[in-house]
C-alpha cells in the first residue's frame, strides 16, 4: 500500500490534497465521513510528547519555516523525535512552493511561469540550475513566503517572494526577487548597451551679402553720445566713353580730277 502525506486542502476547501513520496497529488472528496474523523477528538495528537512541546506546536512552528533541528534544540531532545510530525507540514510547505513556481506572471511579452523566469535569469548569470532549491512557508497573514536558493561559486543567494494561493498572485520580497523578475539584466544587458554616436555632416543654410541699398543708416546713440550716421560708399558704375568717329583722309575724285578738294580756294 502506498503511503500520502496530508499537505492541506483544496483553493474550495472542498477536498483534501495528498501527496506520495515522488510527488504525485491526490485528492480526497470531503464529506461527513471525513468530517466526523476530523471533528473527533485525538488525544495523541494533542498530547504533549516528551519534549514538552506538543505535535501540534511542532507542525505550526515548522510551518512558518523552523526547522525540526532548531526546534529539538530549544526542547533538548533528538531531532528525530522533532522529525517524525514533521513530515506533513514539509510535504505542505513543498506543495505550495510548487504551487508558487508553477504561478504566472505577467511580463511586457506575455506571461510566463514563474519558476521558468527565475531558471532563465540564474542560468544566463552561469548559476548551475541543478542546485536550485524552492522552498515556502507559511506567514501570519495566511499567505505565503516562497523562496529559490541556489549555489554560485564560494556562496549562492536566495530569492523571496510573496504567494497568495486564493488570489494566484505573487509579489517580490526582495531585490533578488526583483532581479529575477527584470528580464532586461543578466546576459542579455550588454545588447542595451548604448553606442557612441556617429558624427554626421550637416548643411548650413547660404547666407547672401545684403545689397548696399537695403542696409539701414545706423542710429544716433543717445542723448549725450551723438554719433554721425556714417553713408555707405556706393560703387558708382564708370561713365561709357563717346564712340569714336573715324576720319576718311583718302582724296575724293574732285581731288583727282581738278587737283583741289570742293572747300580750297
Amino acid at each position: 500500500m502506498k503511503e500520502l502525506i496530508f499537505v492541506g486542502r483544496s483553493e474550495d476547501n472542498l477536498e483534501l490534497i495528498f501527496m506520495d513520496e515522488d510527488g504525485g497529488e491526490f485528492a480526497v472528496a470531503v464529506d461527513d465521513h471525513i468530517r466526523r474523523s476530523i471533528n473527533t477528538n485525538d488525544t495523541a495528537a494533542v498530547t504533549t510528547t516528551d519534549s514538552g512541546i506538543s505535535p501540534r506546536d511542532i507542525q505550526t512552528r515548522i510551518r512558518r519555516g523552523e526547522t525540526a533541528a532548531a526546534i529539538a534544540a530549544e526542547a533538548g531532545v533528538d531531532a528525530e523525535r522533532i522529525e517524525r510530525y514533521a513530515g506533513p507540514v514539509l510535504a505542505e510547505r513543498s506543495y505550495m512552493a510548487k504551487r508558487a513556481a508553477e504561478t504566472l506572471v505577467r511580463r511586457p511579452h506575455g506571461e510566463v511561469v514563474l519558476g521558468e523566469l527565475a531558471t532563465g535569469q540564474l542560468a544566463n548569470r552561469g548559476v548551475d540550475t541543478l542546485t536550485l532549491v524552492w522552498d515556502s512557508y507559511r506567514r501570519d497573514d495566511a499567505r505565503w513566503t516562497v523562496t529559490v536558493s541556489w549555489a554560485s561559486g564560494s556562496g549562492g543567494g536566495i530569492a523571496s517572494w510573496i504567494f497568495d494561493p486564493l488570489a494566484k498572485s505573487i509579489v517580490a520580497l526582495d531585490d533578488e526577487a526583483r532581479w529575477l523578475f527584470d528580464e532586461a539584466t543578466g546576459a542579455t544587458a550588454a545588447a542595451n548597451k548604448t553606442e557612441e554616436p556617429k558624427p554626421r555632416l550637416v548643411g548650413l543654410p547660404t547666407v547672401s551679402e545684403p545689397e548696399a541699398e537695403e542696409l539701414e543708416p545706423p542710429a544716433w546713440a543717445g542723448p549725450g553720445h551723438p554719433t554721425m550716421p556714417v553713408p555707405m560708399p556706393v560703387a558708382t558704375p564708370a561713365p561709357t566713353p563717346a564712340p569714336v568717329v573715324a576720319v576718311d583722309d583718302s582724296p575724293s575724285w574732285d581731288d583727282i580730277l581738278f587737283g583741289h578738294r570742293p572747300n580750297d580756294q
